[in-house]
């Protein structure tokens, strides 16, 4: 049995909601960042090229609502049986991205739930062919109100009280692989966008032909009615009577199929291929190098982003979107030094796609940078072949990534389009429905629960609305839906206590630190000991000037945070970068047992010891420092406004960074094999920042012991993928400078020659 709503009806209510009211956009837009109109800016879907063509061909006044679907088959049985639902979601392209992100903002709402048959009515071989067919036609169904508004428009009343014509079309479909393919018509070793062959795949094609509805829908037809057609079996299609045929010609489903980055790149070209490429590339046998690559991550430095897998990753069992992108942070350092170097260059350009991927806002520069890496990729990947890893490249997630720019392009960035959305959607439309029935003949009690639960969603709402101060009860876990993940990586709400201070000023990050030290009467001596500052004393006087008896006792603090500034490309949120400087705490016994020793946290930071010159790049005026202690100089001994940090140096970075890698080599300054230290106001720490270690051909057992970041021989890289704030810092901006740079250099190379020439 097939469940339905109206999805004109669902479209009614979205663009009508008042709680939308601010986030609703109804006409497409073109963003400049250069006043040349050459560098434009593509986030939104209002911001592609699909609305402005769509807006073209229709009547003057008429508002397009691009509608969004996504479809995914998801088990809802937990340990054992068979039970499955297949939900189909819908929104609107007008709804802002970060709100159809968000589960409790209810912008993203389920229209149906295809059936889940085993179809025992038919013969084995009958029941796949039969399966995909069932699929499209309830599409069909569930969609058909959907092609008369298309055609003709139908009036709607908007969220600001205007009534428009609206042309809801089908603009985008969220699906896994397998799932496009099934809306595509067209094998699973196939493109679902384009008409390359098979094996052609792990080919670097600039260009390759697109799907043409038209022409796949005439294919179709003949292969049905038994005509000879080679462009059947050439374009590797599936005999199906396709549900978008009714939307010919104002929908090109191959161009709404959205990228997916999650299964594509994270799962996929990641985890599944590059991970076991690198490792089987190393020199020793599979057992030694999976210990080798375990020995890196079990030492791996910390960072409050940072999983640490103290295990490795072999024993890993169960892998999930987080443990990925954990692995991605430190996974070009744990395999530099142990691998090819045209390897290395892979597993970077792997990386930098990734996190170019994500992008919130993407420009005509960052685009560049997404190609750049595409084709860093294809350009080295041929070493797995010289080093008998792989014999072919012939698989669709390495293809299916090329179609990335082309799709931000004309719809938006990827982030809008998360299958990580839809993952997250099955809880609360699916299987908390399928917990709350009696598991048997559960679709229809599913649906029966929806309705009561939106029933009481939406009176709550009406109360809110009515009764001045009442405020309605929501579920706030995974708010954000599909960048949950992402936002712990980036957004850290972590304060000492709530009893702590705002400081803003002008040209220095904001930053809030307790009103009160939770150690405010700790000795010399004990900074000394406790946390590793030596010579503390002599340090402070070289900064401040003033001197301080061994008496003096300081106020200690164990955190403080910076509120980093949004920054369009990476979130629109403000982000929270928590410094730490704690002492290590020996193991002592409690009433409910003995509690463990725990190591002391000593942030790396980024520190502002000049500002920045004209024509350098980002990296200048910066250097990384460990922060040991955060305190405050008495009021007895000077008026000094601003809390200290005392910090160990690291040496200064270097002019060019590692060319197989990218990254910036350092380590630990020091002076006649002593480390060289100082006492920094907190305001020039700019962010905590991540160093991965170069371990070098073989991890030694050096590295595995504590206080790592404290040995004078070893050597670390400025980690770019920490977070992807970091990556747009430290690798994008970065680049950007270079190529600028070059640039330059080559203007006035030709103005030069251009002299030289008229001189002669």
């Amino acid at each position: 049995m097939l469940w339905r709503r109206d999805p004109v009806e669902c479209i009614k209510e979205l663009i009508g909601n008042p709680a939308f009211k601010d986030n609703l956009v109804y006409e497409p837009c073109k963003v400049f960042r250069d006043k040349d109109c050459k560098n434009r800016e593509y986030g939104e879907m209002w911001t592609g090229d699909w609305w402005w063509d769509m807006q073209k061909d229709l009547p003057d006044g008429a508002t397009i609502a691009p509608v969004i679907l996504s479809s995914d088959k998801t088990n809802l049985s937990r340990f054992s049986g068979d039970k499955a639902a297949w939900p189909v979601y819908l929104s609107i392209g007008n709804i802002e991205k970060s709100v159809r992100r968000q589960p409790t903002k209810r912008a993203m709402v389920l229209i149906g739930y295809i059936p889940v048959t085993k179809l025992k009515c038919f013969t084995k071989n009958q029941r796949s062919a039969e399966g995909h067919q069932l699929f499209h036609e309830c599409m069909r169904e569930l969609l058909k109100p959907l092609v008369e508004a298309g055609l003709k428009g139908i009036d709607m009343v908007c969220a600001d009280g205007f009534v428009r014509t609206i042309y809801p079309l089908i603009a985008a479909y969220i699906a896994d692989y397998p799932e496009q393919c099934l809306i595509a018509c067209c094998q699973e070793n196939s493109c679902p966008r384009c008409l390359v062959k098979p094996e052609k795949r792990g080919d670097a094609l600039d260009h390759s032909k697109s799907r043409d509805p038209a022409t796949t829908l005439m294919n179709l037809l003949d292969k049905a009615a038994r005509k000879d057609c080679p462009d059947f079996a050439d374009q590797n299609l599936r005999l199906i009577n396709p549900f978008w045929k009714d939307f010919l010609p104002i929908c090109d489903i191959f161009q709404c199929i959205t990228p997916d980055i999650l299964h594509q790149l994270h799962k996929g070209v990641f985890k599944d291929h590059v991970v076991n490429w690198a490792i089987k590339s190393m020199d020793g046998s599979q057992a030694e190098n999976i210990k080798e690559i375990d020995d890196r991550f079990k030492a791996m430095t910390t960072h409050p982003t940072l999983r640490h897998f103290k295990k490795g990753i072999s024993l890993t069992s169960q892998w999930t979107g987080t443990e990925h992108k954990n692995m991605e942070k430190v996974f070009l350092g744990v395999v530099a030094g142990v691998t090819n170097s045209r390897v290395q260059k892979v597993v970077k350009g792997v990386l930098d796609f990734i996190y170019y991927a994500h992008f919130e806002t993407h420009t005509t520069e960052s685009l560049t940078a997404l190609d750049d890496a595409w084709e860093v990729i294809h350009l080295n990947k041929d070493v797995f072949i010289e080093l008998g890893v792989r014999e072919h490249f012939n698989i669709s997630k390495l293809h299916n990534i090329k179609h990335y720019c082309d799709a931000i392009r004309s719809r938006g960035t990827a982030d809008g389009f998360s299958t990580e959305g839809t993952e997250r959607l099955h809880i609360d439309l699916a299987k908390n429905g399928y917990n709350a029935s009696n598991k048997k003949e559960y679709t229809s009690q599913m649906t029966m629960w929806l309705q009561r639960q939106e029933s009481i969603h939406e009176f709550g709402v009406y109360l809110q609305w009515a009764v001045p101060g009442y405020v309605m009860e929501l579920a706030t876990e995974d708010d954000e839906g599909i960048n949950t993940e992402d936002l712990k990586d980036e957004v850290i709400n972590v304060t000492e206590n709530s009893d702590s201070e705002m400081i803003e000023a002008n040209g220095v990050i904001p930053y809030s630190i307790a009103k009160s030290a939770p150690f405010p009467h700790v000795s010399v001596s004990q900074i000394i000991n406790d946390y590793g500052a030596v010579d503390f004393l002599w340090y402070l006087q070289k900064a401040l000037g003033v001197t301080h008896e061994e008496d003096t006792l300081f106020p200690v603090y164990k955190q403080f945070t910076l509120t980093l500034r949004p920054i369009p490309e990476v979130s629109h949120r403000k982000i929270i970068d928590v410094v730490h400087a704690t002492r290590p705490q020996p193991s002592k016994t409690s009433k409910s047992g003995l509690i463990e020793a725990t190591s002391g946290r000593s942030s790396t930071v980024l520190v502002r010891i000049k500002e920045r010159e004209r024509g350098k790049g980002p990296l200048d005026g910066l250097r990384v420092a460990q922060v040991r202690v955060i305190f405050r100089v008495p009021e007895k001994n000077g008026k000094f406004s601003q809390p200290m940090a005392f910090v160990h140096w690291f040496k200064a970075f270097s002019t060019n960074p590692i060319k197989e890698l990218d990254m910036f080599k350092v380590s630990l300054s020091t002076n006649t094999h002593v480390q060289n230290a100082g006492v920094i106001p907190i305001t020039r720490v700019i962010r905590t920042c991540h160093l991965l270690p170069v371990f070098g051909e073989k991890i030694t057992s050096e590295w595995l012991s504590p206080g790592v970041l404290q040995n004078l021989d070893l050597s670390f890289f400025l980690n770019p993928y920490i977070r992807h704030y970091d990556f747009y810092f430290f690798r994008y901006q970065y680049d950007i400078f270079k190529k600028r740079a070059h640039q330059a250099v080559v203007e006035r190379q030709g103005i030069r020659t251009s002299s030289a020439q008229v001189r002669a």
